[in-house]
């Protein structure tokens, strides 16, 4: 297992580019970098999380994880894939349900390998950029407290009694994506997160939600830090309704 909470250190030769939710499809984010002239000698990739599931090349990822400039923290589906349990048939179903049918029919020794990369991904990221500190996450910050945040996860033991709330809080919250008032989170000029699907990469608060769709017919999104320009790559709809994009 890895460290929950990992900070990386200024990229000083290149650029930095975070990539909103894969769900599989590594072809066209493979076209997205050709298209900003990724150098893997230089530049980096982050990711928000959720690589895998829904879409047809998720068996790939391991690929991705294994490439030194490639660096995510863990989605709510990669949490899926470390959670299943053949044995829990509403938990099966529901996996399904979210496109974990290539996880669930892999034999056991592959589910391992897979857990293995899942469960060395931290849940929280931090970066210098130009702008000031960047965080990623895959989906809201707690209490909307990076400090906090890094000061938990830094923890032996980070749970403790709230643990299944903070850890449902970092992977799952749409609260502030749908609408409800929430304060900037403190200790990062912007935070970086996915997992509510948008049609457009939008800013709430200090929020950037980079999730624009990509399995469901829409973009793949890739944010430059240096710049903050948005780069985005029209992706063939994957056989998912775009009806959970919001507005």
């Amino acid at each position: 297992m890895s460290e929950l909470f990992v900070s990386l250190p200024a990229n000083q030769q290149g650029r930095d580019f975070v990539v909103g939710d894969v769900h599989g499809c590594f072809s066209e984010l493979r076209a997205l970098l050709e298209q900003v002239v990724f150098d893997g000698s230089r530049d980096r990739l982050l990711s928000v999380g959720d690589l895998v599931d829904r879409g047809p090349e998720s068996p790939q990822v391991l690929e991705w994880l294994a490439r030194p400039w490639f660096h995510a923290v863990r989605g709510n589906h990669e949490q899926m894939a470390l959670d299943f349990d053949l044995a829990d048939t509403d938990a099966c179903e529901r996996y399904l349900h979210n496109g974990g049918g290539w996880f669930i029919c892999l034999d056991e020794a592959d589910k391992q390998a897979y857990r293995a990369a899942f469960g060395k991904l931290p849940l929280a990221m931090e970066l210098p950029s130009p702008h000031g500190l960047i965080g990623l996450l895959h989906a809201d910050c707690p209490q909307d407290d990076w400090n906090a945040l890094r000061e938990q996860l830094s923890l032996p033991q980070p749970w403790g009694e709230e643990g299944s709330r903070l850890l449902r809080q970092i992977m799952w919250c749409r609260l502030r994506a749908r609408g409800t008032p929430r304060q900037p989170v403190k200790g990062v000029c912007m935070l970086c997160v996915g997992h509510t699907p948008q049609r457009e990469v939008r800013s709430i608060d200090n929020v950037r939600y980079l999730d624009t769709g990509g399995v469901y017919g829409c973009s793949l999104s890739l944010l430059q830090l240096d710049s903050l320009q948005i780069h985005s790559m029209p992706v063939a709809n994957k056989g998912y309704s775009s009806a959970e994009l919001n507005g």
